[in-house]
């Protein structure tokens, strides 16, 4: 894990990258490194392929933060991939990043990817992180910078996000949230009205359907579930999870392409040691032609085939890991 001193950056313009559909600790992670990197007076632009999702605007707004979409590296002397080191997850922005021939850097707490961008010199990767906030706040510790109160409430926002309100969670997690917390002035409840959204008609929608497509198999002991709908595929993975299953995989397809979203709870992952990214979403890319990745307990895959193929193949996958044989309930 290595990241240059802060201090490197002074005068340059550096980019900061999000993934692209960044999430609330993908632009956390940028605006507190921004804010860091311009008392090293570095000329700084967060940059975010394609779009943010609904809750990452809405902290953006709230705090009075900007980014650009989709912009040009060419004026870069730098370009730092925040929350993502892999080209599945750079969007619209992947051919601009092949093409950026200056320094490349990354801060990073996803599982390891076939398609890394950034080598282990220029990166500053933590997999078992529960957030990027977290190793951005290592990082401004480490440089000899104080968090000051809008950082924490960043830092605090990304923390609460990413663990899921502390579903996925360790004693170190908590640790780096007391200190933001109390750098931020703010009480949790205040933190969370930053970014929480209503749930639109769209996601509630495709929740309810997920629920009612459901496949549910069992190893006997642990519950398995596959669903199909048309968008919001990680949400309705994630309403899976809360109402009962302990691996839930969630597709869409269309015109031949696939994305599948996955998610498992914390269970299954911190007492038999499943990762989703590593035990299932990288093994598919041969089979079904494209690349996956993410986290132990949630992850994605983006490809080409039939999905309903690919998601019966996530469940050979994951209760290949349990160890188990599983049988569909009809």
């Amino acid at each position: 894990m290595v990241f240059p001193s802060f201090s490197q950056f002074k005068g340059k313009k550096v980019a900061l990258i999000t993934h692209t559909g960044a999430d609330v600790d993908a632009v956390a992670t940028a605006f507190v490194l921004e804010k860091a990197l311009l008392k090293e007076k570095a000329f700084v632009q967060v940059i975010v392929p394609d779009h943010a999702n609904l809750s990452a605007k809405a902290l953006a707004e709230k705090i009075g933060n900007s980014f650009e979409v989709n912009k040009s590296l060419d004026e870069f002397d730098s370009a730092v991939l925040v929350d993502f080191n892999s080209f599945e997850m750079a969007g619209a922005m992947e051919q601009e990043i092949k093409n950026f021939k200056k320094k490349l850097f990354a801060i990073d707490h996803h599982s390891a990817s076939e398609t890394t961008i950034v080598s282990k010199s220029n990166s500053f990767v933590k997999s078992n992180a529960v957030s990027s906030t977290e190793l951005v706040m290592s990082l401004i510790k480490k440089n000899n910078q104080k968090i000051e109160k809008e950082q924490g409430i960043l830092i605090a926002a990304g923390i609460i996000t990413d663990s899921n309100f502390f579903h996925v969670a360790n004693s170190e997690t908590f640790s780096f949230m007391a200190e933001a917390i109390n750098a931020s002035g703010k009480t949790f409840s205040e933190i969370v009205s930053l970014f929480n959204v209503e749930k639109t008609a769209g996601e509630k929608i495709a929740r309810i359907k997920a629920a009612k497509r459901a496949r549910i198999f069992s190893t006997g002991k642990h519950i398995i579930v596959t669903s199909k709908v048309g968008a919001f595929e990680a949400d309705s993975a994630n309403a899976l999870i809360r109402i009962g299953a302990d691996i839930a995989f969630v597709g869409d397809s269309d015109k031949g392409k696939i994305i599948v979203s996955g998610r498992a709870s914390s269970h299954i992952v911190n007492r038999l040691e499943i990762d989703l990214a590593r035990d299932v979403f990288s093994k598919l890319g041969n089979q079904f032609n494209g690349s996956g990745g993410g986290h132990p307990g949630a992850g994605a895959f983006n490809g080409k085939g039939s999905i309903s193929e690919c998601l019966e193949k996530c469940v050979e996958l994951a209760s290949k890991k349990l160890g188990k044989q599983v049988k569909e309930y009809t």
